[in-house]
């Protein structure tokens, strides 16, 4: 069987960030596990999965492992240290070609005999179908990772999204692939309805430039995310098209119940935002989603000035200010913290430091107040 793609520049992106990624949630969930007596089970499942190998260019004459098989090397990793552990992964796609190629590949790395299985389905038919099955038995999910990386905009509704993030502990991670729903917009009306649960993806038809109807369309998904599948954390990332600014070739959205996972993700993106597909974390506001601001023009100094003066509290500890600005602005520990640092020198704010701690930095226990 032929292997049937050449790996592009956008899709190394992903797979790097997924790679780094998956790499610190299976430790730090593992470790968790230890903690509280559990078992130490991680689920992964890739939702359009496709053949797990690529060609590495036109002359294939090399290949390069696609998302499941990347995850699966990590598994390997984390179980040759302990081989109690368990890391189910579930490989989707409605090609029975990738199908095939992707089961032959990973029983060829399965060292440890866990269960990897590629199943021919669509993604959102297997996957209801799994959770019913779940629920019946009132079985206990462990960890999972959702990767959603479709070629278009259908196979996911909202709806299945909301059953996945029922789970306490799942996690999602959606490409949004911006330029195609547009696109389709006004011509696939039925699975526009499916993936926003709702119609008010037929407002983006009132603007005329394509820039707003993407902002109006993405904070849209986000928005339903949030209300509807009932994410506590919505962060999406825009990936920018080389050498045209902050025009975004698609959007990756990790969606969670944890602040925890959340951080982790965006600092996993902020070490390949570098790269050419340069990436932009783009922060929501607590209290709107009308537009995404362009990133040029997020101020992360004003945007905490803002919180600080307006929030009920005169005083807040850093980490819970750290918490809002990962979840709320573009910022990430290190920005977040020279911030804050250059308002305690303009004297906008103050920062109350343990004893021990150091003047130059902001850290755990310190507490912040507008002057």
């Amino acid at each position: 069987m032929e292997i049937p793609w050449i790996i592009n520049e956008q899709t190394k992106v992903k797979h790097n960030l997924l790679n780094s990624y998956i790499k610190k949630w299976a430790g730090i969930l593992y470790n968790q596990q230890v903690r509280m007596g559990l078992p130490e089970i991680l689920v992964y499942i890739d939702g359009f999965a496709g053949p797990g190998l690529y060609w590495n260019n036109e002359a294939k004459e090399n290949t390069c492992s696609g998302s499941p098989v990347i995850v699966a090397k990590t598994a390997n990793q984390y179980i040759d240290n302990k081989p109690s552990r368990r890391f189910i992964i579930i490989g989707i796609d409605k090609s029975i070609e990738c199908v095939q190629i992707l089961q032959k590949e990973l029983n060829k790395i399965n060292r440890h005999n866990q269960y990897w299985k590629s199943i021919h389905a669509e993604f959102d038919n297997v996957f209801n179908s799994l959770l019913n099955d779940l629920e019946s038995k009132k079985f206990t999910l462990p960890p999972m990772f959702v990767f959603i990386d479709p070629f278009g905009f259908s196979g996911f509704p909202m709806n299945t999204l909301k059953r996945i993030l029922k789970y306490e502990r799942a996690e999602l991670f959606i490409n949004f692939i911006i330029y195609d729903i547009i696109r389709f917009l006004n011509e696939r009306e039925e699975y526009m309805n499916d993936l926003f649960a709702c119609t008010d993806f037929k407002e983006a038809n009132e603007f005329s430039s394509s820039e707003k109807k993407q902002n109006f369309l993405i904070n849209l998904y986000c928005k339903q995310l949030k209300d509807i599948a009932k994410a506590e954390y919505v962060m999406p990332f825009r990936i920018n098209t080389p050498n045209q600014g902050t025009r975004p070739k698609y959007y990756l959205i990790h969606a969670s119940k944890h602040i925890k996972a959340l951080k982790e993700m965006k600092d996993s993106m902020a070490k390949h935002s570098d790269c050419e597909y340069k990436f932009e974390a783009i922060g929501l506001t607590d209290s709107q989603f009308e537009l995404f601001e362009n990133p040029d023009k997020i101020i992360l100094k004003e945007r905490l000035i803002d919180f600080l003066k307006n929030g009920s509290k005169k005083q807040i500890e850093f980490t819970n200010l750290e918490n809002w600005a990962y979840a709320n602005t573009n910022g990430i520990k290190k920005t977040i913290q020279n911030a804050l640092i250059e308002l305690e020198k303009e004297k906008i704010i103050e920062i109350e430091r343990h004893p021990r701690q150091r003047k130059s930095t902001v850290t755990e226990g310190a507490i912040i107040s507008v002057l």
